[in-house]
């Protein structure tokens, strides 16, 4: 499937729903596509692409065709990922905030405990939590801002 025809087939479908949830899936790949369009990519970078959204299968019909597309859209965005390095606008940020999350969890949880065992944990356990939710999101965008200056991230 060419990007022109997948892109026209998303456009119809978005034409069609009245339902919110549904045409975001159909937005994103509209997105991608339009994105993939305008960027000068090889004849062979072009051709895999191509290949990859033959493999899709986007014109079945399924059951639930939103749930479907949307499984559809995270394995195209992880192809994307893998072979081109490309990715989705805040992809870092939220990668980050969740190490940021998880590893101040841990922290907060050993500080708040040295403070006593009740209260201590609660306010080390928040705090921790928060504090690293906070740098990791600073790390992921200054990730972010980097993959924007080479050109790397779909909008």
């Amino acid at each position: 499937m060419k990007l022109s025809e997948a892109l026209d087939f998303f456009k119809d479908l978005i034409e069609k729903t009245n339902d919110k949830s549904e045409s975001k899936v159909y937005q994103g790949f509209i997105n991608i596509l339009s994105n993939l369009k305008n960027r000068e990519l090889t004849e062979q970078q072009l051709n895999s692409i191509e290949l990859k959204l033959d493999s899709l299968d986007l014109l079945a019909n399924s059951e639930n065709r939103k749930k479907y597309l949307k499984r559809k859209l995270n394995e195209f965005t992880t192809y994307l990922n893998k072979e081109f390095s490309f990715i989705t606008e805040g992809y870092y940020t939220g990668i980050g905030m969740v190490y940021g999350m998880m590893f101040g969890s841990g922290m907060g949880l050993v500080l708040g405990t040295a403070f006593g065992a009740g209260i201590g944990t609660a306010i080390g356990l928040s705090t921790g939590t928060g504090i690293g939710m906070v740098f990791g999101m600073m790390f992921g965008a200054a990730k972010d801002a980097e993959a924007k200056k080479q050109n790397r991230v779909l909008i």
